[in-house]
């Protein structure tokens, strides 16, 4: 694979420089962690380690270095805080901790995305340094303190650092080398608390910066996560009270557990798979057994409304703006706090080579982390180092991870780009997830089934109410008379035909309209094309003049497909639609569709009605998809809420044994009898018991 060139110096990225007279350690190659599965695999002890204790080095000459404006201490000593300020640079504060390489502290984000933990600022105080006798002196004495400190050694994977004071017990000094001194990989995080209880119970003054308390409850509060989640959801992604909060695939829940489990990750599964479900997903498990409150969502211009239909309309924990506008909006982003942020980058990328963007990006402060890069963002070679930077912001092993295993070096040993895209799930297992459809292909259903409910037009209750009652007193009747004659059962069928065909809007505009407004949402959900079916041809008829009119100034090409037309205008229809060069909506009649055979693979399937026969809708979804073909298709049943229509839907919508092929026919098809006419009866009453009259005209309310 051709690499990609590497990042301009625009672009924040630093050269390891190494300092004059000492070779600087180098960092312990990361070693990939296992991959977790289902989310719920315990993460690595961190990953620390202790430079070897050295000499101090020997003074060397300057090195070459821009002109710098350089504050010292105020307390006149050399060890301190430093302000230094360079031309074309960032103005930054420096800590100089140790004589030691590799161990002064920068703010500037050069420096964050150091190797070797070096940048302009850090030459540039070597160099000052370097030109005073004195002060070189100073340096290679090291700090003359009495106590012993514990500080973080940055670069591309951070380490604990040991600084031992002028009065160090050897007993304790060599209990740090016993605990610190080891592969990062095996280092035990309850080291640093040992290591304070022995210093005071010896009366030394050992101190520990923040830092590294901060870096230790990373992984701490990690590892607390999985447990915790192991303990509540113990089936997994397959436990059911997952699907009571937010009905995903257990392959979708697995993503949202990672994750949780995480903290900062990067979701690039395949598009079928909704990384941007599985974040939501993830905020609700965050909120449920975490206590997060404040989300901040950025996403490209384009995507807000998008996200806007995704997110509770009344839910203020979260705030949704745009990627485009980050450096603009930055003063926004620290006032709203958020402890996670879920970055959605553009589909077209260029997010983490846009120096601005990304250094915005890289300042923001939050806990936790979800960055969905797209269908193509584990290609896009360029972008990865700022990204996992931006998500490995405690540098925990997978920064270094890239770097080392994916990293193409030119003849200095400097990055100058990076290889192996496909590779990377395998090197960032703790903060990748990237699954590709023939990855998961096998565990996919053909379908995604939701049901929309629409609500019943004022309009039409009282027109409905009453045909339900006329119903409900006909079953009595005959249920009470123990005996259905022929001809009544076909008044009683007729009745029940009218009921459902009011539902899907034949002869009740108002309800056509509504249930059109609800096709035109789902058709505007996706680019992909839509197929809608009916029983009605009427209904068909009625919901095409109503999108007609809802899209008046933005033409909505319908093509419609019934037996009743002339086998050449059905075979145009189709062809058109299957081309995708015409209209993305078909409207499909159930009756004499027997032969029809529609090829589109990326097609989506609306019921505007609810058969009888649950079977008709697995015949409908045939009629667009291949048996063993399809995976993930959005199936949308539309239902009239509080209507005949939703009771049919509640009665029979699980039943497993097959229902009469007469109900879902025309009347004049024939007639029920015995065990079928009896099973049909029970039906008719369990679907009236569910179908609850609404309130009067008088008493309704919008």
């Amino acid at each position: 694979m051709k690499a990609a060139p590497a990042p301009a110096k625009a672009q924040m990225t630093s050269k390891p420089v190494k300092d004059a007279g000492a070779e600087p350690a180098a960092p312990e190659a990361a070693k990939p962690a296992p991959r977790a599965r289902r989310g719920t695999a315990k993460p690595k002890p961190v990953q620390k380690a202790v430079p070897k204790q050295a000499k101090a080095p020997p003074a060397a000459p300057a090195p070459a270095a821009p002109p710098a404006d350089i504050t010292a201490p105020a307390d006149g000593s050399l060890f301190g805080r430093y302000v230094i300020a360079l031309p074309d640079e960032e103005r930054a504060e420096l800590h100089l901790r140790t004589p030691y390489p590799g161990t002064a502290l920068c703010s500037c984000l050069d420096f964050a995305l150091s190797e070797d933990a070096s940048c302009p600022h850090v030459q540039a105080l070597d160099a000052f340094i370097a030109t005073d006798p004195g002060r070189a002196a100073a340096r290679a004495r090291g700090p003359q303190a009495v106590g012993s400190r514990i500080e973080m050694l940055h670069g591309a994977r951070r380490r604990l650092l040991w600084l031992p004071g002028l009065e160090c017990p050897t007993a304790l000094n060599e209990l740090a080398d016993e605990l610190l001194g080891v592969p990062a990989d095996a280092m035990d995080d309850r080291a640093v608390p040992r290591l304070r209880r022995a210093a005071r119970e010896v009366g030394h003054d050992l101190s520990v910066d923040e830092s590294v308390w901060t870096h230790l409850a990373a992984a701490r509060d990690a590892r607390w996560r999985v447990q915790r989640l192991e303990s509540l959801l113990p089936q997994g992604p397959d436990s059911p009270v997952l699907q009571a909060l937010r009905p995903l695939l257990p392959l979708q829940w697995e993503g949202a557990l990672f994750a949780v489990c995480a903290g900062r990750c990067i979701l690039a599964d395949c598009a079928p798979l909704q990384p941007e479900q599985q974040a939501l997903a993830a905020v609700t498990l965050w909120r449920r057994h975490f206590g997060l409150q404040r989300v901040l969502v950025l996403t490209a211009s384009a995507a807000l409304d998008r996200w806007r239909r995704e997110l509770p309309a009344d839910d203020l924990a979260f705030s949704l703006t745009a990627i485009d506008n980050l450096v603009t909006d930055a003063e926004l982003h620290r006032s709203l706090a958020p402890e996670l942020v879920i970055v959605d980058e553009p589909a077209e990328g260029g997010l983490w080579v846009d120096a601005e963007r990304a250094a915005a990006l890289l300042r923001l402060q939050a806990h936790f982390v979800i960055v969905l890069p797209g269908s193509q963002g584990l290609q896009r070679l360029a972008e990865w180092p700022l990204r996992l930077a931006f998500v490995d912001t405690e540098r925990r092993g997978p920064y270094a991870a890239l770097l080392d295993s994916h990293g193409v070096r030119d003849d200095a040993g400097q990055l100058c780009g990076l290889h192996d895209a496909d590779d990377l799930p395998a090197t960032l297992p703790s903060v990748l997830l990237a699954r590709s459809l023939d990855q998961v292909r096998s565990q996919l259903p053909e379908r995604l089934d939701r049901v929309q409910r629409v609500e019943m037009p004022l309009a039409e209750r009282d027109r409905h109410d009453g045909l339900l009652a006329a119903l409900r007193d006909s079953l009595a009747f005959w249920q009470a008379a123990d005996w259905l004659p022929d001809a009544q059962q076909r008044q009683l069928q007729a009745q029940v035909q009218a009921l459902r065909g009011l539902c899907a809007g034949v002869d009740a505009p108002t309800v056509a309209q509504l249930k059109a407004r609800a096709v035109q949402a789902v058709l505007a959900e996706a680019e992909t094309p839509l197929v809608v079916f009916s029983q009605w041809p009427q209904a068909l008829d009625a919901l095409r003049a109503a999108l007609a009119d809802i899209e008046a100034d933005a033409d909505l090409p319908v093509q419609v497909w019934r037996s009743s037309d002339a086998l050449a205008v059905r075979q145009s229809a189709q062809r058109q639609f299957e081309s995708g060069q015409g209209p993305r909506l078909l409207l499909v009649a159930d009756p004499g569709s027997a032969t029809l055979s529609l090829r589109c693979p990326d097609a989506r399937v609306l019921h505007l009605d609810r058969p009888w026969n649950p079977g008709q809708l697995q015949r409908r979804f045939g009629h667009v998809h291949a048996p063993g073909l399809a995976h993930l298709v959005p199936v949308t049943q539309l239902l009239l809420d509080g209507s005949f229509e939703a009771g049919v839907f509640q009665c029979l919508a699980e039943r497993p044994e097959p229902v009469c092929e007469l109900l879902d026919a025309d009347a004049a098809d024939g007639f029920l009898q015995g065990a079928d006419l009896r099973q049909w009866l029970a039906d008719l009453a369990q679907v009236l018991t569910l179908s609850v009259p609404g309130p009067s005209r008088s008493g309704s309310a919008h």
